[in-house]
Formats: structure tokens, sequence, C-alpha cells
């Protein structure tokens, strides 16, 4: 009988009481995170800056390549490698498109998912994106260089930027004739 006491006490707290502290907490603390840091045009859910989206237009800024071409259930690696002759054929003719870019812009990354490209990669994409909008390589320049994140708390990573915001940003200059 202590045995399902002890059960049912352990049950509540740690089925229940912690869970719903931890949610809280979260949604207290950390409310957009804890929504899925979704990014929104008035109320219009436009994506979330955690998560890649796939752009295929040439007016916008692409994302680094997905094996799981982008579908949130299915992230993952692909299992396709640069030594066998289908990552070879793959990685061949992402970079036949993009000779300047980095490594990101014809490797996946390890979730598929990764909404972030060097600045390398979105610099090597500039000729595409200006004839595509009629802006000039200046402009666009100032707006990847703008978007441009930093290593996280100064020392882990690389600089990187978030397409999504990227492309936001692009579409806003768009409409006001500016890149701010």
């Amino acid at each position: 009988m202590k045995m399902i006491k002890l059960l049912l006490v352990l049950t509540l707290i740690c089925g229940g009481a912690y869970p719903m502290l931890v949610t809280l907490m979260g949604r207290v603390g950390f409310a957009e995170e804890a929504s899925g840091s979704l990014m929104k045009s008035g109320r219009t859910i436009i994506g979330s800056k955690l998560l890649s989206q796939k752009f295929s237009r040439s007016e916008f800024f692409h994302s680094r390549p997905s094996a799981s071409d982008f579908a949130t259930v299915a992230s993952g690696a692909s299992q396709s490698g640069a030594t066998q002759k289908v990552g070879m054929l793959r990685m061949a003719e992402l970079r036949k498109n993009l000779p300047d870019a980095g490594e990101d812009a014809w490797t996946t990354s390890g979730s598929g998912l990764d909404p972030h490209i060097s600045p390398k990669t979105a610099l090597a994409q500039i000729s595409r994106v200006g004839a595509a909008r009629s802006m000039n390589s200046e402009e666009l320049t100032r707006l990847i260089e703008t978007h441009t994140e930093g290593p996280t708390w100064g020392i882990w990573g690389q600089p990187r930027v978030n397409v999504l915001k990227l492309n936001i940003a692009l579409m806003n200059a768009g409409k006001n004739g500016n890149t701010r």
C-alpha cells in the first residue's frame, strides 16, 4: 500500500506539477521562444526564426539545401555523403550554380532545417537577387551586413545570416525603397 501511495505522489509531482511549472516559467519568462519564435506580418504568421524555409524564386535569398526538403516531421541528415555518387553529383550541381559561395550553399545541416547561411553564401546570391529585383549590389550588400549575426555570446559559432529575416527585410526594402 505504501508503494502505491508513493507511486501516486511521484506521478502527481513528476507528471503534473513539474511539467506545469516548467511550462508556466517558459511562457512567462520566454514567451516568444515558447510560442515557436514566430515571425508575423500583421496577424499573418510568416514562419519561425528557428526553422529554415524553402525559397526557390530568384528574387529571394535561398536557404541551404535540406535533406528532408524542409519538412519538419522528417527532419534529419541525409545518408548521401560527399564521397557517394549521388552526393557528389548534387554537390557539383550546386557548386556550379554558386561557385563563390560557402560550403553551406551545397551541404545540408544536421537537422536539414538550419535557418542560417554564411554571409559568404548570402553575398554569392547578390547578382541573382539584384537582377530579379532591380536592386544594385551595394543596397543588397548593406542589407546582408545589417542582418549578419555574430557568434552566440561573442564566442560560439560563426557569423551567420537568418534567411527568413533577410528575405522579410528584402520585401520591406522593395515596398519602402530602402534597405532598412
